[in-house]
């Protein structure tokens, strides 16, 4: 274990007495707020250097930023800080290698510290106050008035300690002077406020996954009374149909029972029409004019790979589908006898084969197995859309968008052409063969955008990598196991 000290010496950390020790370790230290205080540093400036001009789009957390007006959360920061231009936040992203949404975390706190924090900032600038301190402060006082960050930064000054118990202590006190409507009995009733649904897939320690996850609700009373009411009676009618499963497993399974059942209503007056045959019909209409159609969601993709747009309002749940769950093992996995093989799936994460058989066993009746597609397959076609097999074969050549350091899955990103799609003069039919694997390649929405709007290119090499480009000359490599900074 070699070492550099702050001499740029190298040293053997096993080789050091406990005087030494002491001396590294309270170096590391020293090390650690420099660093800290460097990167808010850095992150403020590029804030800064990328102010929003001219009327345009401000960074903002929701993924569609390009397309929200001013008063749509366009600030990272809290009360009073400055707006920063669209997709800042991308080539950050990129060049500190880390997710986006760390990105606009760090991005927000810098902003926040340097106009709403500047006597905390002061404390991190002389080394009293860690970073990582500072910016936990920030987050925490995000949604406070300009006026009260102002009032719990200078109380914290001038009680110059910045312990965690006195910082909460000022933190509770600007609350109650403030913005008393947010003080709440944490013990007392929940509110509408609280209401949500939210699902969490759950992994093991070691990274695998056994299938399970959870899903908590918070709503109304009268609501979920009549649902849980609704899910016992069909637990009870799986254990007359002589499942001996415990009552709590068949409550768990009587989601899915109720979810199938439900997913064949029609919501959208089809008049006797299954809505499949209406939208294929549909589709195929759109095809035949010109118009590019997202094959997932009703989502409309512009044929010069410009922006998408929801044509048709929010998204409904179509009949006899639900969740589409694609799951990629092979034969003798499935049918073998090892139940703790793992299988992968492009929404769940990996699977046991042993859960994977229970799906096909109480839902046999809508899975379907088709065979292995060759993901050297060539082919063109003379349209935006991909046929289904280029769409599947792109995803599964790349299972998660292509950008830099991006890690969402490739099952709902947008199929990007990587040279424009040509739609030819007055937006007739463009040159043949532009829709082809080499040409295409997946991208989350977000990234979609970057790269039509923010001056970002790309190419994809031979080997099945790909290389990018942002507008200030900077490369990326996007390999299967990962991302190089090349400069």
């Amino acid at each position: 274990m070699i070492e550099i000290d702050a001499t740029h010496t190298p040293y053997e950390v096993t080789d050091l007495d406990a005087g030494c020790l002491l001396a590294v370790i309270s170096e590391g230290c020293h090390s650690a707020l420099v660093l800290g205080r460097q990167q808010l540093r850095l992150a403020h400036q590029w804030c800064v250097v990328n102010p929003v001009v001219d009327g345009g789009s401000a960074a903002s957390w929701c993924d569609d930023a390009a397309f929200a007006s001013l008063d749509l959360d366009d600030f990272l920061g809290g009360e009073g800080t400055p707006a920063v231009a669209a997709f800042a936040a991308e080539e950050f992203a990129a060049a500190s290698g880390i997710s986006r949404y760390a990105a606009l975390s760090l991005l927000a706190d810098a902003l926040d510290l340097h106009h709403r924090l500047p006597l905390l900032w002061a404390q991190v600038e002389l080394l009293e106050v860690p970073g990582w301190k500072a910016r936990r402060v920030a987050e925490l006082t995000r949604k406070l008035s300009r006026e009260a960050a102002a009032w719990f930064d200078q109380t914290l000054a001038d009680g110059e300690r910045y312990g965690w118990p006195t910082i909460e202590r000022t933190l509770a006190m600007a609350v109650a002077k403030f913005h008393p409507e947010l003080i709440r009995d944490k013990t007392g009733p929940l509110t509408k406020a609280d209401w949500d649904v939210s699902l969490n897939h759950r992994y093991g320690p070691d990274g695998s996954a056994s299938g399970t996850s959870t899903l908590d609700v918070v709503g109304d009373s009268l609501d979920l009374a009549r649902f849980h009411d609704l899910v016992c009676d069909e637990a009870e009618k799986l254990k007359r149909a002589g499942d001996t499963d415990t009552l709590g497993q068949r409550k768990a399974k009587a989601l899915g029972s109720i979810a199938e059942a439900q997913g064949t209503l029609d919501y959208e007056g089809s008049d006797g029409l299954d809505q499949r045959d209406q939208r294929d019909q549909r589709d195929q209409r759109d095809q035949r004019g010109g118009a590019g159609v997202d094959q997932r969601d009703g989502v409309g993709v512009d044929q010069r790979d410009g922006v998408g747009v929801d044509q048709r309002g929010p998204r409904r749940a179509r009949p006899g589908r639900g969740l589409r769950v694609f799951v990629h093992t092979t034969l003798a996995d499935l049918f073998g006898t090892d139940a703790l093989a793992l299988a992968d799936t492009d929404r769940l994460g990996p699977v046991l084969i042993e859960q994977l058989t229970d799906w096909l066993k109480r839902h046999g009746s809508i899975a379907s197995i088709t065979p292995v597609i060759d993901l050297n397959r060539t082919g063109t076609v003379d349209r935006h859309d991909p046929p289904a097999w280029m769409a599947e074969q792109v995803r599964l050549r790349d299972p998660h968008c292509v950008f830099p350091h991006c890690t969402r899955s490739s099952a709902d990103a947008d199929l990007d052409h990587i040279a424009p799609y040509d739609t030819g003069p007055n937006e007739l039919r463009g040159p043949p063969g532009q829709t082809n694997p080499e040409n295409l390649a997946p991208l989350c929405r977000r990234h979609h955008l970057a790269k039509t709007f923010a001056g970002w290119r790309y190419r994809r090499n031979r080997d099945g990598t790909y290389t990018w480009h942002n507008r200030h000359g900077h490369t990326w490599l996007v390999t299967a196991l990962g991302t190089i900074q090349l400069d």
